[in-house]
């Protein structure tokens, strides 16, 4: 197998040319007891409508998440989102979750509330899995609605290499992002990655 700095090394060099505008969460709980943090890099700021982005899960059950993100935008501007989420649908082969949600701004007053949500993850096999979300968002204090729409392909590294022992698994995630709420004159559908770290159980004693 692989070495694990190799692939990230690799993984970090090839996704330098892509936008790097942030992903969001798809329909897969993450596990009780289980932190999953997945992150977007945009270098330097180079790309000027790109962010940098960390997604994070945290699983109350197995079913149930909280779950937000930090995201800094190219043009220096912050926001972050918190909420929960629920998986109500766990097959072999798809899985279908719910969440809601409230987005703040670091130098604003503007709040947005994300509901209501639909997540997926389609798993089509053990070495590529489809999912993303579909978000209608509601501007508060005013009539500003938006729908954001994020998709990508998931693909889980310990099929090439041996995780760490702390890690359950590394998958990196290539996609396309739809914002919602304003218009990009890059096109109506942005480029995305990440790199999504699924940390085994706090206190397992198998670590």
């Amino acid at each position: 197998m692989m070495n694990v700095k190799n692939v990230i090394l690799i993984i970090l060099l090839t996704s330098g040319i892509l936008y790097s505008s942030g992903g969001y969460d798809h329909g897969t709980s993450t596990g009780k007891g289980q932190l999953e943090l997945d992150f977007t890099w945009n270098p330097f700021d180079i790309i000027d409508f790109g962010q940098t982005y960390v997604v994070f899960g945290y699983g109350l059950t197995d079913q149930l998440d909280i779950h937000g993100y930090f995201s800094h935008q190219a043009d220096g501007k912050k926001n972050y989102y918190y909420g929960i989420f629920y998986q109500f649908l766990d097959t072999k082969y798809l899985d279908l979750s719910s969440a809601i949600g409230r987005r703040e701004y670091t130098e604003s007053e503007v709040k947005d509330i994300f509901f209501p949500q639909f997540l997926f993850m389609l798993k089509m096999s053990s070495a590529v899995q489809f999912g993303g979300a579909y978000v209608n968002i509601q501007r508060q204090n005013n009539d500003v609605k938006g729908r954001a729409l994020d998709l990508a392909f998931y693909i889980p590294l310990s099929q090439v290499m041996q995780m760490p022992k702390f890690v359950d698994e590394i998958k990196f995630a290539l996609g396309a992002f739809n914002p919602g709420l304003f218009d990009s004159d890059k096109g109506e559908f942005l480029p995305t990655y990440s790199i999504d770290i699924t940390f085994k159980k706090f206190g397992n004693e198998k670590l």
